[in-house]
């Protein structure tokens, strides 16, 4: 039996208030204002054997909805899911095990609802047990064992029972990095025996690396299909631009530029990633960035300066620099001015960007803008400044 999946028209509604009722009612109740949420809109979707596939999308996007109907964990308001082969989902790991056994009876237990005879979990379970890394704790009460040590027994138990169809959910964002090395490997091994594997996860390297291809959803729909690496690319330029827009839009109050003496004037502070033109609000930690300067002044100004500050919005200020702006004037009174973080060592945070020129101590012009810094990383035990190593240059252009 080969397996196969065949998604016709899939729909799925959550109505508010009252969960009774049919799903027809539910989807009626949805199309009216406030009164529920389309899930999963009319999706139809083919996965065949030997198909990897990993969906990425934002939270609300429809994707884990989308896995527990495949699962048969959820019954779809309309459409159809007609699937051949046994269906094993990572879902919830650690939710089924039973807390007053311990991690070796829970493999039994576990073996024998799926119809494992003990003569063969005999054979595996040294094996499972091994992949858990649980050493000891195996024979202790689940009770006892971390949220990581849940999970590494749960995915062990099911990865271990050869399914035809692998649903997970997010997975191999538990346990530690030698433990996410392992399942992803056991992964590509199902994988390679011709099997099915669909993957929920936001880490698109995990995605690129175990995936042959990927989904984008949005709002319930299948944005765009195609090859992981297309895909993902896609997606991040995607979120890159609607969070830029968003944090211009919430911060809008704050941004702007203001002429205090004529013949002064910033024209435009803008934050660059490496040597593109364009100008972002989001940036990258370890990434080359640039923060631009640009505006006029008069030719005979004298004793001025430009004052560069960058402030995080908690308070914290990371750069507080006065340049002569003789040093970057040129002979038309144009002013460049341009400092490069290579790489950017700020860190995770938002900041506010000020400008201000000054003349004999008196503000002539001033601006502020705002840029994010972000990672894929998040560094653990707090909130750090910088990061380091550090190299700021400031120069002329």
């Amino acid at each position: 039996m080969v397996p196969n999946i065949d998604i016709d028209g899939l729909t799925k509604v959550f109505s508010k208030g009252n969960s009774l009722g049919s799903d027809l009612t539910a989807m009626f109740r949805a199309l009216l204002p406030g009164e529920g949420k389309v899930a999963v809109d009319n999706l139809s979707l083919t996965i065949r054997q030997g198909e990897r596939l990993g969906i990425v999308g934002r939270n609300g996007a429809g994707k884990s909805t989308l896995l527990h109907l495949v699962a048969g964990l959820s019954t779809p308001s309309s459409g159809r899911i007609t699937s051949t082969g046994k269906i094993t989902s990572i879902l919830t790991l650690g939710v089924g095990l039973r807390e007053d056994l311990t991690g070796r009876e829970n493999i039994y237990i576990d073996a024998e609802i799926q119809g494992k005879a003990k003569s063969a979990v005999d054979l595996a379970i040294n094996e499972i047990i091994e992949f858990a890394d649980l050493g000891e704790f195996i024979d202790y009460p689940i009770r006892t064992y971390s949220t990581g040590m849940k999970a590494r027994l749960a995915f062990s138990m099911i990865a271990h029972v050869d399914p035809e169809i692998l649903i997970i959910d997010e997975a191999l964002s538990v346990g530690d990095a030698a433990f996410s090395v392992k399942a992803t490997q056991r992964i590509r091994d199902i994988c390679a025996r011709g099997k099915i594997v669909i993957i929920v996860s936001h880490s698109m390297q995990a995605i690129e690396s175990i995936c042959n291809r990927c989904i984008w959803m949005d709002a319930g729909r299948v944005v765009m299909d195609g090859h992981p690496g297309d895909v993902t690319r896609a997606y991040i330029d995607a979120v890159k631009a609607e969070d830029e827009a968003q944090l211009v839009a919430k911060f809008r109050s704050l941004i702007g530029t203001r002429s205090h003496r004529d013949g002064w004037l910033i024209r435009s502070v803008t934050c660059h990633v490496g040597d593109e033109v364009s100008a972002r609000s989001l940036l990258e930690v370890g990434s080359p960035a640039r923060f631009a300067v640009s505006g006029g002044v008069p030719v005979d100004v004298v004793n001025a300066t430009i004052q560069i500050r960058m402030v995080r919005l908690d308070g914290v200020v990371v750069f507080d620099e006065a340049f002569e702006l003789r040093d970057h004037l040129q002979l038309d009174g144009v002013l460049r001015l341009e400092i490069g973080m290579t790489p950017l060592v700020l860190g995770i945070g938002i900041y506010r960007l000020d400008v201000v020129l000054t003349d004999g101590g008196a503000t002539r012009a001033e601006s502020t803008s705002i840029f994010e810094v972000r990672s894929e990383r998040v560094p653990a035990g707090g909130k750090p400044m910088l990061l380091y190593p550090i190299a700021v240059n400031c120069e002329n252009s």
